[in-house]
Formats: C-alpha cells, sequence, structure tokens
C-alpha cells in the first residue's frame, strides 16, 4: 500500500490551494503541505470520498469544509479498504454493467408499476374521499370555464327539456332523489352532439345531442352512461391520476412550478376533450347496461346512440370524440351482447 497520494489540498472558505499530499497512518488520514505541515486531519469514518468514476480525480472532503483532490483513485481505494471503507457505489457499478442494467430496468419496471397500477388504485380511493364542498367548487369552476370558451344557452325549447328530465325522473326513479342535475348547453361548432358528467352530478346534454338521439331510449342509455361516470367518480380520478402524472414527472426532471395549480386548470379539458381513460368509458357502459336492464330497457339503445354519435363526429375531425374511447364497433358489440338481469 501507498505511504502517500499525492494531489492539490483546497482551503475551507478559500477559492485557495495548493500542491500537497496525503498520508494515511492509524486509521486516519492527513493532510501535509510540500514542508511536511499538516493542513488537515481527521479519522477515516469522518471524512467523505466522492465515488470513483472512471479515471475522474476524487475528492476527500474534511470536517472543517476543506477538501484534497487527487487523480491517484487506485491508491485512494487501497487505504479505503485498509480503513474498512468501500470505494463506493459508483465504482462498484461501473465495473459490472450488467447490474448496472437490471438496476435501471427494475427501476423503470418499478416507476411503469407505480404509474400503471399504484397512481390509478390511489387516485380510486382518494376520489371518494374528497368532501362534497370540493365536488361542488370543481364542478362549479368547469362548468364556468366550458361556459365561457364553448358552451352557449341552450335554445332548446323549454317543454323538450321538463320533459326529458321528467322522462329520466319516470324510468330511474331511485335516481330522482341523488344529486343528480340534468342541464342543456348548446355544444356549438367545438362540441357539436354532445354530453358529460361533472363531479358533483351534474350532467349536460348538448341541444345537438338531442336532436341527433332518434328515441327516448336512446337519450335514458347516454343519461345512464353519464351517471356511470358520476358514480364511479371517473373525472376526479382522471384528474387525479393526470395530476399525479404531472406532480411526478417534474420530480424526476427536477423542475419546480405551480403544479397543481395548472392540473387544476387542465380539469375543463378531461370534459372539452372527452379524455376519460379506455377502462372508464367500459366502466361506464357497463354501468349503463346495468342501469337500462333493471328499468326494462334494452342495452342495445346505447349502442344506436353510440352509432349516431359516431356518424355525427366522425373520425377526421378535430373534435376526436372517440379518440380517447375503446373502438365505437367493440362498443356496440357489447352493447348488443349485454344480457343483463334486473
Amino acid at each position: 500500500m501507498k505511504s502517500e497520494i499525492g494531489g492539490k489540498y483546497h482551503y475551507s472558505g478559500s477559492s485557495r490551494s495548493s500542491e500537497a499530499k496525503m498520508i494515511c497512518t492509524q486509521g486516519e488520514f492527513r493532510v501535509l503541505d510540500e514542508e511536511g505541515k499538516q493542513l488537515a486531519g481527521a479519522r477515516s469514518r469522518e471524512v467523505k470520498v466522492s465515488s470513483r468514476l472512471g479515471s475522474v480525480p476524487r475528492m476527500v472532503r474534511f470536517p472543517d469544509r476543506s477538501c484534497f483532490e487527487t487523480p491517484d483513485n487506485d491508491g485512494l481505494d487501497e487505504w479505503l479498504k485498509a480503513s474498512g471503507r468501500g470505494s463506493g457505489i459508483l465504482s462498484v457499478l461501473e465495473g459490472k454493467l450488467r447490474y448496472v442494467l437490471l438496476l435501471g430496468l427494475a427501476t423503470i419496471l418499478l416507476l411503469w408499476a407505480f404509474v400503471a397500477y399504484g397512481i390509478p388504485s390511489l387516485a380510486k380511493v382518494a376520489a371518494h374521499q374528497l368532501p362534497r364542498d370540493f365536488l361542488d367548487e370543481a364542478s362549479d369552476f368547469t362548468l364556468e370555464t366550458l361556459d365561457d370558451l364553448v358552451l352557449e344557452p341552450s335554445e332548446l325549447e323549454e317543454d323538450r327539456r321538463k320533459e326529458i328530465r321528467s322522462l329520466v325522473d319516470a324510468t330511474f326513479p331511485w335516481k330522482a332523489e341523488s344529486d343528480y342535475q340534468l342541464l342543456f348547453r348548446r355544444g356549438g361548432e367545438d362540441l357539436g352532439a354532445n354530453a358529460f358528467a361533472l363531479p358533483n352530478g351534474v350532467i349536460v346534454f348538448t341541444d345537438e345531442l338531442v336532436g341527433l338521439l332518434e328515441s327516448d331510449e336512446e337519450i335514458l342509455a347516454v343519461f345512464a352512461h353519464e351517471y356511470g361516470h358520476v358514480v364511479e367518480r371517473h373525472s376526479l380520478r382522471q384528474f387525479l391520476q393526470d395530476s399525479a402524472v404531472t406532480v411526478l414527472s417534474f420530480l424526476i426532471i427536477g423542475e419546480a412550478t405551480d403544479t397543481l395549480q395548472e392540473a387544476l386548470n387542465a380539469l375543463p379539458a378531461i370534459f372539452l376533450h372527452g379524455a376519460y381513460s379506455r377502462e372508464f368509458e367500459t366502466h361506464a357502459d357497463d354501468y349503463a347496461f346495468r342501469m337500462l336492464s333493471e328499468a326494462g330497457l334494452s342495452p342495445k339503445s346505447l349502442g344506436d346512440a353510440l352509432r349516431r354519435l359516431e356518424e355525427e363526429h366522425g373520425m377526421g375531425d378535430d373534435m376526436q370524440y372517440f379518440s380517447t374511447h375503446p373502438p365505437t364497433e367493440e362498443r356496440i358489440r357489447r352493447a348488443n351482447e349485454a344480457e343483463w338481469l334486473p
């Protein structure tokens, strides 16, 4: 083992440095200048040694915040080993590339599992624990934003609106006691024939949707689908999942921002773009099938409504209503094959 290691000493609290050497005796690191005067010293357990990375010079930091820089990595490793210390995790991993790759792969898999399963599970629990006041505030904010940006006051005749509300209450009488509220708006060029549900139970039908659907059964089917989103709190879960992923992304890249406020401002986009996950859409379809069957109606009516919506919106529009939904043909097939018992 070498008796001394050459390098450069950096004084504490100063940009000053000078050539020096470091010796190790009885488990103590000491730095001496060219004349043999001690500049720094400490027990080996008290100093912090940077990990070895190729031929990059290492830093030995002393308790007084001074440090000794040396390119003699081999000599320093010998000293560290003799004093019962390793050369650092980076050095170990650098010499074992396959372990580095395995560690990286494991990290990616764990991160994927957390995003794919952990975040959705946590979001589901959290969404059902949020207080009513939060639901109302989030829903009011979203509807006000959409009213300002894309929606217009409904031009549907008042009698027709009352007729649809009465139809829903009569078909699903147990829903009349819930907190749902059915509202109407004009979708205009941006939304057109559409429907969406807000976290607090407000369900919005556009005039264009009412005009597009050809039967009361189809109107009830769309209502049942949107009510499924309300019961399962899909909009909140989508919001919480998107927010969590956004926060996680900023943590990984180390960028600080007012993340939660930006996520809240993005909440209306969930409804504007119909950006529910395919899983949520499938669950809402299943909920609608059960509601319709319990009311003595055929789940096929939801498939008929979906068919008309697809023909109305098409897949070439800028506003691709079904872009994040399961394939429409698949949803129609499931509606036709649904055999839920009351």
